[in-house]
């Protein structure tokens, strides 16, 4: 009877041992989270494995991720998945049919990103109109003016001397039957008797000279190689003149009015403002379906076949081994110990049953040798 009683002792003392020093190894991994010491020294064992390794376990960890978890591979495999690229493009066309029926302004949208909007728009577009007027007169002041006009316009303006010859002649001949032009013609007249005729002109101060004169200048005016002859000359002087260069008929001066008077009239006629002012949906309502059924599928596609054959360098650069090591680095010691025995709490309490049974055994084999 003794005997019995000395091995079940043996087998109580060896469970308890077993299990408490699973208890307090498992324990261990943990605690203590800051080191402890007597005096300047360090108690052995302080503090806990994990605490203690917390910066190896975290890199450890990142690596482990992005080797076998996080893979360029199972990534890209997930992303080119139809039901994945389904919700995505799904996801996007909601976004997108939302964004294309709003009533929010062009001005609204864009004035928090680009403040004064209309403004800087007409002052970009007037400088930029200057610049590109200035390039254009450098060029062509370079040219002559036949090169300018082309052989079209040089026929064009060919073929309406004559009208303006008939123009000139017609004015002319009303001229002449005006107040002011007879009196102009009297004032020729006179001047002329006085310088030819010396004192012969005061026989004939009585004589009208001017009706004498003016019939003939109007048959003249109305004569056919009058017509020929002035056509001919003002043509003669157009060809003449078309072979000048540009530059010899524009100064400084006037190229700078010719540069404002075009950019002015230009900008002014730019309606930015009633662009600005127009909603989203006035812009899109016409290809709202075409957009959202074709484009947005499509461009979702070519984004994620760009992005995952961009895989391998998008993580690289995501560096996500180091992302998981500065995250586990930076939990709290016993927050990590929540998480891994919330994970680990069956297994672990297990552990310290495996170790209470084993130390069972070893006190019974124990005593069976003592009784022995």
């Amino acid at each position: 009877m003794d005997s019995l009683v000395k091995v079940f002792i043996m087998i109580a003392i060896g469970a308890t041992i077993g299990g408490v020093t699973n208890y307090l190894a498992i324990k261990m991994l943990f605690r203590p989270h800051h080191p402890k010491y007597i005096g300047k020294m360090r108690i052995p064992f302080t503090p806990g494995l994990i605490p203690k390794r917390r910066d190896e376990l975290a890199t450890s960890l990142g690596k482990t991720v992005v080797k076998h978890l996080l893979t360029p591979e199972g990534m890209r495999k997930r992303l080119l998945d139809e039901q994945v690229g389904g919700h995505i493009t799904s996801y996007v066309q909601g976004e997108v049919r939302t964004m294309l029926r709003s009533d929010k302004t062009i001005r609204s949208l864009i004035e928090p990103l680009y403040p004064d909007a209309e403004t800087r728009v007409l002052t970009e577009a007037d400088t930029k109109l200057r610049q590109e007027l200035r390039l254009v007169l450098t060029d062509v002041k370079t040219r002559k003016l036949y090169e300018i006009l082309g052989e079209d316009g040089m026929d064009r303006i060919r073929g309406i001397i004559p009208e303006i010859v008939d123009a000139l002649l017609v004015k002319s001949e009303e001229y002449f039957y005006s107040v002011e032009g007879e009196a102009q013609l009297r004032h020729m007249v006179d001047s002329f008797v006085q310088r030819r005729l010396g004192f012969i002109a005061g026989f004939i101060q009585n004589l009208n000279f001017v009706e004498m004169i003016r019939p003939e200048m109007i048959n003249i005016l109305r004569g056919s190689s009058t017509r020929s002859g002035m056509a001919e000359m003002i043509t003669r002087e157009f060809e003449r003149f078309s072979e000048r260069s540009i530059d010899t008929l524009l100064d400084d001066r006037l190229e700078e009015r010719l540069i404002d008077g075009v950019t002015t009239e230009v900008v002014s006629r730019l309606p930015v403002g009633e662009l600005l002012d127009r909603t989203v949906h006035s812009y899109t309502r016409d290809i709202e379906d075409r957009v959202v059924d074709e484009l947005v599928p499509a461009g979702v596609r070519l984004v994620i076949t760009r992005f995952t054959d961009q895989m391998e360098t998008v993580m690289d650069r995501l560096k996500i081994d180091q992302i998981v090591q500065e995250q586990v680095s930076s939990l709290d010691t016993s927050y990590l110990e929540e998480i891994v025995l919330s994970i680990s709490k069956r297994e672990f309490r297990a552990i310290t049953w495996l170790g209470a049974l084993l130390g069972g055994m070893i006190g019974l084999i124990q005593g069976l040798i003592a009784i022995i």
